[in-house]
């Protein structure tokens, strides 16, 4: 169970469309408002821009600290970011 301290957070929107990152490019962790595992592609905050990895993101706030999602053609997926 993660239980992170979060100042800000917002809902992500228009992954069908394009990525979705923050624009001062600050990392982020993600929640998962759904009620079932959701597989995406991330890139951790480590890595270089454009390096995505997948990973499921459990109900929840999840460990990964990342830097941008990858758009999808999932259309049920609700998703906030926080930090």
């Amino acid at each position: 169970m993660v239980s992170p301290q979060v100042a800000k957070l917002g809902n992500i929107e228009g992954l069908q469309d394009s990525n979705f990152s923050l624009p001062d490019g600050q990392a982020f962790l993600l929640k998962n408002e759904g009620n079932e595992d959701v597989y995406l592609e991330v890139t951790p905050a480590g890595m270089d821009d454009g390096t995505f990895i997948e990973t499921r993101l459990y109900p929840g706030w999840n460990p990964e600290i990342i830097k941008a999602v990858k758009q999808t053609s999932l259309s049920n997926v609700k998703l906030k970011w926080g930090y």
